[in-house]
C-alpha cells in the first residue's frame, strides 16, 4: 500500500513538472503578442506601437519597425526644435491609397501593401511639430517642404522633386512662394477640399514647390539656416532674417537653379511615380488665379 502510495506522488510530480514546463501561462502569451507589435528606440526616449489593422504578415511588421528605427535616427539627426514628442506613438496600418498624416501620438499609413506608405514624411511632421499642437498657425511650407525633402532621402519612392518643378515651370504653372506662405491663402493650396482632381492636383502641386523650395534653401545655404525658419509664424519675415534675402529674391534665385540644372523628366520617370498622367491631365483645368503672382 504504501509502495502503491509512493509510486503514485512520484508519477503525480513527474506530471506536474512535465506540464509546467511545457504549458505557457496566458498572460506569457498575451504580452509575447503585444510585443511583436512593440519596439523601442535604442535612446529609450520612444515607443513605437504598431497597429496592424490589415493583418500584414509579422515579416512586414518587422520591417516596419526597422523603418520607424532607421527614421527615428536619421530625424532626430536632421535639425532641432523646441518642440517635444509623445513618448509613444501608434502607427496604425490602413487599407487603401489615402491620404496618410501623421499627429503627436497617431502615425496613420496608407498603401502598405503597395509599398507606398509615406513613413518618413508623417514620422517627421510627429516628431518635429507642426503649428500649434498640429494646426496651421504657421501655415504649411516649412513643414510639408522639410517632410517631403526627408521623404524624399529615406524612403523608398522618389519624387523628383526638382525634376517636377522643372515640368511645372515649362508649363507656365509656377505657384507664387508669397501665396503658398499667405495664411489667408494656404489652405487653397496645402488644404483644399479634395472634392475633384483639380484640387488633388493643386495640393500635390503644392506639396512639391515647397519639397523643392525647401531643399534648394538647405542645399544652398544648410540645415542650420533652415532650424531657424522650421514651423515659424510670419515666414516671410523670418526668411529675410535669417538669409539676407526676401523671398521673391530667393525664390528668383531657385527659378534660376531649376531651369539651369534641371533636365526634363523621361518617359521612364513618369511611369516610376505611378499616377503622374492621372494627375497632371488636369493642370490646364486648375484655375490661373492659383498660378497668378500678386
Amino acid at each position: 500500500m504504501f509502495k502503491f502510495r509512493g509510486f503514485f506522488l512520484i508519477l503525480l510530480f513527474l506530471l506536474t513538472s512535465c506540464t509546467q514546463d511545457t504549458v505557457v501561462p496566458k498572460e506569457k502569451v498575451q504580452k509575447e503578442k503585444l510585443d511583436d507589435s512593440i519596439v523601442v528606440t535604442a535612446d529609450g526616449k520612444m515607443t513605437f506601437k504598431i497597429i496592424n489593422s490589415i493583418k500584414v504578415p509579422q515579416e512586414k511588421v518587422e520591417s516596419i519597425k526597422e523603418e520607424l528605427l532607421d527614421a527615428y535616427d536619421e530625424i532626430q539627426h536632421s535639425i532641432h526644435t523646441a518642440y517635444v514628442p509623445s513618448e509613444t506613438i501608434n502607427v496604425f496600418l490602413n487599407e487603401g491609397n489615402q491620404v496618410s498624416w501623421g499627429l503627436k501620438s497617431k502615425i496613420i499609413l496608407y498603401g502598405i501593401k503597395e509599398n507606398q506608405y509615406p513613413l518618413v514624411h508623417e514620422l517627421t511632421h510627429s516628431l518635429l511639430g507642426y503649428g500649434n499642437n498640429f494646426d496651421s498657425s504657421s501655415g504649411y511650407l516649412t513643414q510639408e517642404g522639410f517632410a517631403t525633402y526627408m521623404g524624399e532621402k529615406y524612403e523608398k519612392s522618389k519624387s523628383n522633386t526638382h525634376k517636377l518643378m522643372k515640368y511645372f515651370i515649362d508649363s507656365n504653372k509656377l505657384i507664387p512662394i508669397s501665396k503658398l506662405i499667405d495664411l489667408n491663402q494656404d489652405d487653397a493650396y496645402f488644404r483644399p477640399a479634395l472634392t475633384n482632381q483639380e484640387e488633388y492636383t493643386l495640393q500635390w502641386m503644392s506639396y512639391i514647390h515647397s519639397a523643392s523650395f525647401i531643399t534648394y534653401l538647405i542645399d544652398t545655404y544648410g540645415l542650420e539656416k533652415f532650424e531657424q525658419i522650421y514651423n515659424e509664424e510670419d515666414l516671410a519675415k523670418k526668411i529675410e532674417g535669417v538669409y539676407e534675402k526676401n523671398v521673391s529674391e530667393i525664390e528668383n534665385d531657385w527659378v534660376i537653379f531649376i531651369k539651369n540644372s534641371q533636365t526634363e523628366l523621361t518617359y521612364e520617370d513618369k511611369i516610376k511615380m505611378g499616377s503622374f498622367f492621372t494627375t497632371t491631365s488636369v493642370i490646364d483645368k486648375i484655375d490661373p488665379k492659383f498660378f497668378t503672382e500678386e
